[in-house]
């Protein structure tokens, strides 16, 4: 089957936004479910940790059926910037990730942070024998520089000419449907899942606008991704308000509701991958901000700055704007505003060189090079003067030209006396994405006119779910699997609240290749 860009994006979101609720209660089973297919290893989502699951499952002997709700694979793997970490050292991995759960506070599991460590040491030739001719290349390091074992972290990519993300999906669809010929059905969302006596028996899904039911003769492997578009679960679980998509438009939390109908635990259900973003007319996800020119600072709802905006990495922006005014009863870094002069808004588009995002890779939106674009449709506020621009975005005035006075005094005098922002990179110093830092970070703002572009969460990843074992079973309250169930991927990730980018992906290779080689594992139910 083919697609153009115009019409996947026409049938994916209408299949996103139109298909039933799954997972709303789980079907028992009974002799008189008559099933419509059957396989050995049924998997639940056509992502990153989905086609890794059934690459491992076919290759030890068994009969895999993907189910796919969207009108083609990828999920966030797809739209995301295609990176995965590998380490240079196992142990120094250990201790770095170790290091992110223990100063946020995040929940850790010891056995799965080791053994995604000894894991992603063969992650390399793993992908490049999925297919003939694969090289990859280095793109960036650590993001939290300041942890022990930091030095150890390189992030890599498949080198070729389509974007990062694409590029991996690709990887794995040639290994997935031509090399292995696995059965992939499109447009069939799972609904329900069919249980017998507590363990997992099957799926109820829909095919053709008529429920069908799959039965799976050794487990099923939920694969669905998070529920950054399920407004119900960011209420429930996102401190903070207008949190807008950055990703797929699947991610709906179909597989976090029907884990919980099979009594499973969930954790880190309050953490996150998210950075700010723009809301862009006609679109239906956000623009992640990556703005490169130096001159520009953020402030909040009262003009006052709050962050020091280029020690943020991208990740963990959420946690710098939902903080939460119960005084004055708002969120008042929700917006928060990008102030920028004309010498920052001629020196580039504000996304920069940001290639995650479904907007970018799926909607096929292209920044004007200078911003006018988006001046136009209203993304960008310009004015005469700060005091014009503080009126048009509702901030106090007088409090907006302090702001900038203080920055600018600030810069001049060679240090920021407030957040600690950097003036210059080291230029032989390792970032996060090599060539997307600049390296001049901070400069006064100039003459005018000046622009503010309101900010908002714009959610990549959410990391909370069912948690799983060391298997990739997916585990009970009292730590017991739930027999014939597996997760892998974003899906009940092991990532906490501070994470390192680019470990989506390799924890979706680790684990998704687990999972799929326990469930082939399992003895057929009769």
């Amino acid at each position: 089957m083919t697609f153009n860009r115009r019409s996947f994006l026409k049938a994916g979101l209408a299949a996103a936004v139109t298909a039933p609720v799954a997972g709303v209660h789980a079907v028992e089973y009974s002799s008189k479910i008559k099933f419509d297919k059957t396989a050995d290893v049924v998997i639940l989502g056509y992502g990153g940790a989905g086609a890794c699951a059934a690459i491992e499952a076919h290759d030890a002997g068994a009969k895999v059926l993907i189910l796919e709700k969207l009108p083609q694979g990828g999920g966030n793997t797809a739209v995301s910037s295609g990176g995965f970490m590998v380490p240079k050292n196992a142990d120094e991995a250990y201790k770095y990730l170790s290091a992110t759960f223990e100063f946020a506070d995040s929940e850790k599991d010891d056995e799965l942070v080791k053994t995604f460590c000894k894991e992603i040491m063969g992650v390399k030739d793993f992908i490049i024998g999925l297919k003939p001719d694969t090289k990859l290349m280095i793109y960036g390091h650590a993001g939290f520089k300041s942890l022990p074992g930091s030095d150890t972290i390189d992030k890599y990519r498949i080198r070729g000419k389509k974007r990062g993300g694409d590029m991996l999906f690709d990887q794995y669809r040639y290994a997935v449907e031509e090399v292995r010929k696995i059965d992939v059905m499109y447009e069939t969302p799972a609904l329900e899942i069919i249980r017998r006596n507590g363990e997992v028996v099957g799926v109820v899904a829909q095919s053709n606008g008529k429920r069908i039911n799959i039965r799976a003769n050794r487990a099923v492997i939920l694969t669905t991704g998070g529920y950054e578009y399920d407004k119900q679960s960011l209420r429930t679980y996102a401190l903070g308000k207008d949190i807008q998509g950055l990703g797929s438009p699947g991610n709906t939390g179909d597989g976090l509701r029907m884990a919980q109908t099979m009594g499973a635990r969930l954790w880190h259900m309050t953490s996150y991958s998210c950075p700010v973003g723009m809301k862009v007319p006609g679109l239906k996800s956000a623009v992640q901000l990556n703005i490169l020119a130096p001159s520009h600072i953020w402030v909040d709802q009262d003009g006052k700055r709050f962050v020091n905006e280029k020690g943020l990495d991208n990740h963990t922006c959420l946690y710098a704007v939902n903080q939460m005014d119960p005084i004055r009863h708002r969120y008042p870094r929700i917006p928060c505003y990008l102030i920028m002069d004309e010498k920052a808004r001629k020196a580039g588009p504000i996304c920069g060189g940001a290639t995650s995002g479904y907007a970018l890779n799926r909607e096929n939106y292209k920044w004007s090079k200078d911003n006018s674009a988006e001046i136009e449709s209203g993304v960008l506020i310009k004015a005469d003067s700060l005091k014009e621009l503080a009126k048009k975005i509702n901030v106090p005035g007088e409090t907006l030209e302090a702001t900038v006075a203080r920055w600018n005094k600030d810069i001049n005098n060679g240090k920021d006396t407030e957040f600690g922002r950097i003036l210059k990179r080291d230029p032989k110093g390792k970032t996060a994405f090599a060539g997307r830092e600049a390296p001049i970070v901070s400069e006064p703002l100039g003459a005018g006119p000046y622009y503010a572009v309101a900010l908002y969460p714009t959610m990549l990843n959410t990391q909370g779910g069912p948690k799983k074992n060391v298997r990739g079973q997916v585990m009970d309250p009292q730590d017991k699997p739930i027999a014939r169930l597996y997760a892998a991927g974003e899906l009940g990730s092991m990532w906490g609240s501070i994470y390192q980018g680019a470990t989506n992906n390799a924890e979706c290779i680790v684990f998704g290749r687990i999972a799929g080689r326990a469930a082939a594992a399992e003895k057929p139910w009769a």
